[in-house]
This record gives structure tokens, C-alpha cells and sequence, in this order.
């Protein structure tokens, strides 16, 4: 096991330990290494938040196809896709201009801020409907009962998917993001890819049921919108709903628990959140600050390209760690610190920046907004119930919060 405090060469963010608390080990690279090589996965870290801006809107030399969100580059598991489903195709995180263009124009007009406005009665309704469900409960684990049904409910019904498949849908959701980590051994890949097959499958029927009987759900408008005089194919199609499907939820999710957190560890946050309502809106930024979902995503260098003083050499893995950028003393006072009078806090690289930023994020903030507004109008004195097992982590390369959150509250 590697320790974040000693040898920095001998830091590795594949280590699960550093996974769970990354900050000492960002801590540690911004001030020593800024761009440092993972000896485990080869990939070139970036951690401080202009060297990570600035690779987010370096589009020619930073490309998204990076290899790693389809399995173009495993023969095992794209026999799976062949054979079972479709093979993966290349749309909007994995995909570059001018071609991305395309999907990311028909993608914004069905996650318009008129749209997201619109959903929020009943995006109310679904949070009220939570709430009264375990509200009298002694006991609850936050995740179960609330964060990842709050998002899977919206997100399902936008699409026009059956309550009663929910649990599937977060199922693929969640190996959806496993598979964007860079150390994945065949075998789970080939697991993965059957995974994502029965998805596919799953999808197609909703696709054509609603080419042939067109209705108002996300689905209908994706599969029955020409773009630049076409309709999208199923393999396209498939691409596009899936990574719609998960911008529409992980995130949400992970902020969710990663937010009532904080107000279980700062119960003063919560006072001030129901006194004031505004409140809400710097108390959600610095959330996804702080306790970014998404610690990195990944650029592969298209030329030899120099940041800080270092080359990355060209067909190089890049990491952009959000996780790291957001914290960065140098963009942010106290950065380790939840401050709702910070100015600065949508500066945040969260959700990402430039024509790649997350397509979710508008509803993922309207969720968080309506959540966090209700749950401390109706409940109080957040605190754990089983002390430091009240927590399970994500155990993900990628994503940062935690998997179980065991607590209990009074009500109002």
C-alpha cells in the first residue's frame, strides 16, 4: 500500500486507500508534481485548477476519445457487444468536434433550463413522496431510501422507463462509470460488457416501441429527431441514452450523500439552510466543490503537449482530477472549508468546463436545490447512528462519496 505523505513516486490514485480520502495525496502533488505519472496506470495526473482548466478547453491537443468509455481496445469484450448487442459508439464523452457537435446540439435541447424548470413540481412531488416514506423511520441509510431514488425516479420517467426497473437501470448505471477506469482486467471487462449488452437490449425495445408510437418522453424525441436531415441509428441512439442515463444520475446521487454529510457533521448548516432558503444555492456549490462526485475524467494527447513545465508526450492517458482542481489554495481561500460566503464558488470544475461540461448538470442542480430545501424544512438534528460504520465508500477510480450513509433525524 502506498502512502500519500512519503514518496510521492510511489503514489498511486489505484490504490483503494486513496481513493476513499484522495486530499492528502492532492495536497501533496500540487505542491510537489502538478503533472505526475501514476506508476500503476501510466496516466498523467493534473492537479491544480488552472493546468486542469485549461486542459478542458485545449480540445485539439486534449481529444475525449480516449479508448476508455467503449472497449474499442478489448477484443474479448467487444465480442460480447458483437454478439449480444451492439458495439459501442463514440457520442458525447468519448466523442470530439466536429462530430460531437451533433449529438451534444440534440442533447441540450431536451436539458434546456425551460425544461429542467418545468420538471420541478414534479421533481417536489418525487421528493415529498421520499420523505413521507421514512420520515417516522428510527433508522435510515440516506443512499437507500433517498439519494439514489431521488434521480433514478426523474431521470426514469424523463426517458419513459417503469418504476418497477429502476433497480436494473442503476445497476448499468453504476458499471457504466466502472468502466471509465484505466485498471480493469479483461475478465471483468468481458463481465462488464454482458452487463451492458442486457441494457442495450432492454433500450432497443423502447426504441423502436416509441419510433412506431411516438410519445413525449426523452426517448420518443432522441429516436424521432432528424439531425442535420437524419434520424440517429440504433447503435447512436443506444450511445446517447445511455450516457444520458448516467449524467442523469450519478452525479445527483453521489451529491446527495455527499451533501447531508456535511450537514451531519455541521448541523449549524442546516439551521441556516431553513431560516434562509438562499442559502441553499451556495451550500450546493460548495458541495460539489468540496466533495466533487466526479474526482477525474480522462483526455488522451493528441500532439506532445506541455503543461508546467513538463511534456506529455502524444497517445498519452490524461487525468483532469476535478477533485484536486477544486481545492487548489491558490483559486480558493481555505479550501478544505465549507464557506457559503465564498464568491468564487461556481468556479468550481465539478461538472467540468467547456463543450464537454456535464449535460446533467442544470437538473442535477435543480434536484439538489428542491432536495436539500426540503429535508431541512421538515427534518433536523442529522447525525450518524453507527458511529465510523455508519459509512461504506464508493469503491471507483472515478467517483468520490459514499456508498452507505447510516443516520437518524427528528423531525420538525
Amino acid at each position: 500500500m502506498t502512502q500519500a505523505s512519503n514518496d510521492p513516486s510511489a503514489l498511486s490514485f489505484a490504490d483503494p486507500d486513496i481513493q476513499r480520502c484522495p486530499f492528502p495525496a492532492y495536497a501533496k502533488l500540487r505542491d510537489d508534481q502538478p503533472v505526475y505519472k501514476d506508476p500503476v496506470t501510466g496516466t498523467f495526473i493534473l492537479t491544480r485548477h488552472d493546468d486542469v482548466r485549461r486542459a478542458l478547453l485545449n480540445v485539439k491537443a486534449l481529444r475525449n476519445d480516449t479508448g476508455l468509455t467503449s472497449t474499442t481496445n478489448d477484443v474479448a469484450a467487444n465480442a460480447i457487444f458483437q454478439e449480444k448487442g451492439w458495439l459501442p459508439l463514440d457520442t458525447l464523452v468519448s466523442n470530439d468536434p466536429p462530430n460531437h457537435r451533433v449529438y451534444r446540439t440534440l442533447v441540450d435541447k431536451v436539458f434546456t433550463t425551460a425544461r429542467v424548470m418545468a420538471l420541478e413540481p414534479r421533481i417536489g412531488e418525487i421528493v415529498t413522496e421520499l420523505i413521507d416514506q421514512f420520515a417516522n423511520q428510527s433508522e435510515i441509510d440516506f443512499l437507500d431510501v433517498f439519494a439514489i431514488k431521488l434521480p433514478m425516479t426523474v431521470i426514469a420517467e424523463q426517458l419513459g422507463i417503469s418504476p418497477d426497473h429502476m433497480d436494473r437501470f442503476k445497476r448499468w448505471s453504476d458499471v457504466s462509470v466502472e468502466s471509465t477506469s484505466p485498471v480493469i482486467p479483461t475478465e471483468r471487462r468481458i463481465e462488464i460488457a454482458n452487463i451492458i449488452t442486457e441494457m442495450q437490449r432492454y433500450l432497443a425495445i423502447e426504441i423502436e416501441s416509441v419510433r412506431s408510437s411516438p410519445n413525449n418522453t426523452l426517448i420518443s424525441n432522441l429516436a424521432n429527431t432528424d439531425v442535420d436531415g437524419r434520424r440517429l441509428d440504433m447503435r447512436e441512439l443506444l450511445s446517447v441514452i445511455h450516457q444520458i442515463l448516467v449524467a442523469g444520475n450519478e452525479t445527483t446521487t453521489t451529491a446527495l450523500a455527499s451533501g447531508m454529510r456535511l450537514l451531519i457533521e455541521r448541523p449549524e448548516l442546516a439551521e441556516l439552510i431553513y431560516n434562509d432558503q438562499a442559502k441553499v444555492f451556495p451550500f450546493i456549490e460548495e458541495t460539489l466543490r468540496l466533495l466533487s462526485p466526479v474526482q477525474t475524467l480522462f483526455r488522451r494527447a493528441a500532439e506532445d503537449v506541455e503543461i508546467a513545465g513538463v511534456i506529455i508526450p502524444a497517445g498519452s492517458l490524461v487525468e483532469v482530477r476535478y477533485g484536486a482542481a477544486n481545492r487548489d489554495p491558490k483559486q480558493y481561500a481555505a479550501p478544505d472549508e465549507i464557506n457559503l460566503d465564498r464568491t468564487n464558488a461556481m468556479g468550481h470544475l465539478a461538472f467540468g468546463a467547456g463543450i464537454h461540461m456535464c449535460i446533467g448538470n442544470q437538473l442535477a442542480r435543480g434536484e439538489l436545490k428542491l432536495a436539500f430545501l426540503a429535508l431541512t424544512s421538515r427534518l433536523k438534528g442529522f447525525r450518524l447512528t453507527r458511529g465510523e460504520n455508519s459509512y461504506r465508500w464508493v469503491s471507483s477510480y472515478v467517483v468520490h462519496g459514499p456508498a452507505e450513509l447510516w443516520m437518524s433525524f427528528e423531525r420538525r
